[in-house]
């Protein structure tokens, strides 16, 4: 038996891996560090073969980052409601609602970004739009990440700080967050790295194709790696363009790597 699921595991990781390995041989020719600190950064968009991708590597960075600023408080007052205030049948409905919301795909959230966001409030396509639609996104499994490490912490801890007259917001300051900080921390990085992942929903709410170096305010459009690929991809006459789009898919790659194994480290490092 053990042999069998051995044999049945084995094609899930080595195509994964086959995966990683040929991306890196194909961005082989053009990743190099002129591709990310070129000095020509202000030509970007249908000009952009060939210059350096640092704008779109910025620009993806702002939509992670701020889509974790958004995300992380409402995320951390699901958690401790959860924990603290939601009767039992309370817990089963957002548990329910939390696995729902993560089960909806990305696209039908960038298209609604597009519908409200976009034409109904007249945001435009901005970072701000981009970053709020993959804050939704990432909303149920940066939860999840929070409730179940504030369910990792003993019951026995929180007892004795509340017998000692403490209030909810001392255990929560004094108890929970020592406690359980790499577990939050993992849950963060995860987040990070599955915003970085996401391209559908920022098609349609945050990103241009040219025209843009650097966004001038919230409410600009930006650039970013995912759409720099997409357009490059399109260009499959152009041995040059194919090239530098396997390079930029390997950067992004390595982006999301980081954060990942970041974040496995950190939860080795709590088992331990």
């Amino acid at each position: 038996m053990k042999i069998i699921l051995i044999l049945l595991a084995i094609p899930a990781m080595l195509l994964p891996a086959a995966c990683v390995l040929y991306i890196f041989y194909q961005a082989m020719p053009a990743l190099n560090l002129s591709l990310i600190f070129g000095s020509d950064i202000s030509v970007v968009g249908v000009n952009s073969i060939g210059q350096s991708i640092l704008p779109q590597i910025t620009g993806s960075l702002l939509l992670m980052a701020l889509a974790c600023f958004i995300a992380l408080p409402i995320a951390f007052s699901i958690a401790l409601f959860h924990a603290f205030w939601a009767s039992q049948r309370q817990k089963q409905l957002l548990m329910a609602v939390l696995q729902m919301l993560q089960g909806i795909p990305p696209i039908v959230y960038g298209l609604c970004g597009l519908i409200v966001l976009v034409h109904t409030l007249q945001w435009g396509i901005s970072l701000a739009t981009g970053g709020v639609i993959l804050a939704i996104i990432i909303l149920p499994l940066l939860s999840n990440s929070l409730i179940h490490a504030f369910a990792r912490i003993p019951h026995e801890q929180t007892d004795a700080a509340l017998s000692l007259g403490l209030s909810k917001f001392k255990v929560i300051v004094r108890v929970w967050l020592p406690a359980s900080w790499s577990n939050i921390l993992t849950g963060l990085l995860l987040s990070m790295a599955r915003a970085l992942s996401e391209t559908a929903p920022i098609l349609f709410t945050a990103t241009v194709f040219s025209g843009i170096t650097w966004p001038d305010s919230i409410f600009s459009p930006v650039t970013s790696l995912q759409t720099h690929i997409f357009y490059l991809a399109q260009e499959g006459s152009n041995v040059q363009a194919i090239h530098t789009a396997w390079a930029s898919a390997a950067t992004l790659l390595l982006l999301v790597l980081c954060f990942s194994l970041t974040a496995w480290y950190l939860r080795r490092y709590d088992r331990a």
